[in-house]
């Protein structure tokens, strides 16, 4: 019996559905097959799933056919284990891929656009590069196996990018460290990237891309430029930013998950809306106490293996 995949972000998608979109070469911008990741690199964790990645392999060898292919990337991140694997169906694919960054690439997008033959950036996009994050359930032994996990994850990481770029490893790790935004110009001056795209972009025109907005919500320097064009409506009003926080997890096993976040998010409700006598206090109390309770399920089921980036 096939297990079912755990859901680490907050979404419609089904499980074993593509969180991409194909688009044959008569119908794309670049005249090429391409594949879009806008959004999360899977809203559904990719460990011990083996049907999702088969499906991105078929797609990206039924829309290439050996020949060249357009990937294009607007994503705040997602699951470190999709995209290593995906990262890997790139570079094993025999024809060229360029990876083109259409809007955002921060996280374990970097390691997809990274895998590109051909790396390209719309000048008013930007990367990001941080530590990757995980959930560690246990006593001390676990805990510290976590931690090198985690220095073996991030070592992993490091080493991509140095394929990539001539930075040292040193260089990148505090990078990393640091939660380091780069605008287009400056990630092909590090050499994250081969060429700056200067023609109008999609994305700041309207595209309203809501996953991608609430990664940023968990993110702490966020160019303010990016946020603001994020927001933006088309008619130039803002859309809300009450929206669902991006991960279910930590910056480290010490931090808080996203999870307790909802938690607070049900008092702040409670508080509010009781105040007008929407919902009744026992409502409310039972939906702290569902989310708590979905807190415990989920570190139960992860423990410390899950990693997102």
């Amino acid at each position: 019996m096939t297990k079912k995949p755990l859901r680490i972000f907050e979404g419609d998608a089904q499980p074993y559905t593509p969180f991409w979109r194909v688009i044959d070469a008569e119908s794309s911008e670049s005249g090429e097959p391409e594949i879009e990741f806008y959004g999360y690199i899977s809203e559904y964790s990719w460990l011990d799933d083996d049907i999702t990645p088969q499906l991105f392999k078929r797609d990206l060898n039924e829309i290439g056919r050996g020949g060249p292919v357009t990937i294009r990337i607007h994503s705040g991140g997602g699951d470190v284990f999709a995209a290593s694997a995906i990262r890997a169906m790139i570079m094993d694919y025999p024809g060229r891929v360029t990876t083109r960054i259409d809007g955002l690439c921060a996280s374990a997008a970097t390691y997809v656009a990274t895998a590109g033959d051909v790396v390209k950036m719309q000048d008013s996009a930007f990367m990001m590069i941080h530590d990757p994050w995980t959930i560690a359930l246990g006593g001390v032994e676990e805990l510290k196996a976590a931690i090198d996990l985690l220095k073996t994850v991030k070592q992993g990481i490091i080493e991509a990018y140095q394929s990539k770029t001539a930075l040292n490893a040193d260089t990148l790790a505090k990078m990393m460290s640091d939660e380091t935004w780069m605008t287009a110009q400056e990630a092909l001056e590090l050499g994250f990237v081969d060429e700056v795209i200067t023609a109008p972009s999609k994305i700041f025109q309207g595209l309203q891309n809501v996953a991608v907005l609430n990664c940023l919500r968990d993110y702490a320097k966020v160019p303010p430029e990016l946020l603001a064009s994020l927001e933006a409506e088309p008619d130039g009003e803002t859309t809300p930013a009450d929206s669902e926080p991006c991960e279910e997890n930590t910056e480290d096993v010490s931090e808080k998950t996203e999870t307790s976040g909802a938690v607070e998010s049900a008092a702040e409700t409670a508080e509010t809306e009781g105040t007008e006598g929407q919902p009744e206090d026992t409502e409310v109390e039972s939906q702290v106490e569902s989310e708590a309770r979905r807190l415990r399920d989920y570190l139960e089921i992860f423990g410390p293996r899950r990693l997102t980036a």
